[in-house]
Order: structure tokens, then sequence, then C-alpha cells
């Protein structure tokens, strides 16, 4: 999406927190433009529709989604000598951002696209995409591992991928309820991350 400032940005903010407080149904245009103080009619200037927003909301979220993640060839380099605490905590991440807008807008956007999950073929899209390029990024670099003779080649690596991204998905849940939230700080988010260490730390050679 464009650039957001100024009066556009202001109602995008306005109509992010209000949809994913209240849903997406229940947010209007008159409710945005009151929560920003102009005119309805003013609105139309930046977004077309309601549904714009939504699609600009879409778009700004994948457009940051992997921003904080380590880069591929960091990782691979990682689990050549890395133990298995260390490569694990090495994929926890959240959307954390010196740019406090930014933070707070992926975790809004991410709870609207929860709430969305069975009602929008986008944000089902949106969350089965991203799910899918976090397995095969896990996959690539335990690969790696297994061509470096670090990782046990017997180990099923797909499997494992596809456990620890899901955990880290249901983690993630917990940012809606506090933009201080950091992902494995709770205790059942710790025992979690301490039986996945465990579980890998198997396969380390």
């Amino acid at each position: 999406m464009d650039e957001l400032s100024g009066t556009k940005e202001l109602i995008f903010d306005s109509f992010v927190e209000m949809t994913s407080e209240l849903g997406y149904e229940n947010v209007s245009i008159r409710n945005i433009s009151k929560k920003v103080g102009i005119q309805p009619a003013s609105i139309y200037n930046h977004f077309e529709s309601k549904a714009q927003m939504l699609e600009s909301a879409y778009d700004y979220y994948s457009g940051h989604y992997f921003d904080n993640r380590k880069p591929i060839e960091v990782m691979k380099k990682l689990i050549e000598t890395a133990n298995a605490q260390e490569i694990i905590a090495a994929f926890k991440r959240t959307f954390e951002s010196e740019d406090q807008k930014k933070y707070i807008r992926m975790i809004l956007i991410t709870k609207i696209i929860y709430m969305r999950l069975y009602q929008d073929q986008l944000a089902n899209k949106i969350f089965s995409d991203n799910f899918q390029l976090e397995n095969e990024y896990v996959v690539e670099i335990l690969k790696h591992g297994v061509d470096v003779g670090r990782v046990d080649p017997t180990f099923d690596i797909e499997t494992f991928a596809y456990i620890l991204i899901g955990s880290l998905v249901f983690m993630g849940v917990r940012s809606f309820s506090s933009p201080s939230y950091v992902v494995g700080q709770l205790e059942q988010e710790k025992r979690i991350f301490a039986q996945i260490t465990q579980l890998f730390a198997t396969a380390l050679v």
C-alpha cells in the first residue's frame, strides 16, 4: 500500500483499531470519521471504501510480516555450531519494532486476520501462505543441518517444522492482549519450548 501519512494514516489506524476490537461488520465509515474527527465524505479522498481499508491492512501486514525473521543464511550458519536451545530460540520472533506504530498495527491486523479466518478467503490465504512459507524456511535450515552432518538424517524434519511453527503461531495469539508481550514469556510457553528443545536436541549430532 502507499506510504501512510497525515489524514490517511489517521483513518487507517482508526479502522484497524476499531475493527480489531469490534469486528469488521460492526465498523462503519461514520464510526471511523467520527473517531478521526472528519466528515464521512472526506474519507473517500483517501479510501474508496471500507473494503479497501481492509485490503490495505492486509497489504501492510503481508509487507511487514517477515521483517524480524533472521535471514536464512544466518540461521544456516547458526545450526552448524549452536546448541539446541540457541537454535530454537533463534526461530522465535515477534513484531517488536522501534517503530511503535508499526508494532501496534501488526498486532491488531493479526487479530483481524484471526477473527476473519473462516469468513474471508483473503484472510485465510494470508494465514495459510505465511504458515507455508515459515514451514519451508524451517525445513530448508534443518536440511542444511543434515547436509553438513549436524542433524541426524533420520530425524523427521517436516513434522518437527510443522510442530515448531504451529507452536509459534499459537503463542502469537497471546500478543493480542498486550503490545509488551514477548513470545515464550509465559510459564506454559516456556514448558512447550523446553519440550521442543529437548526433542530437537535428540536430533543433533
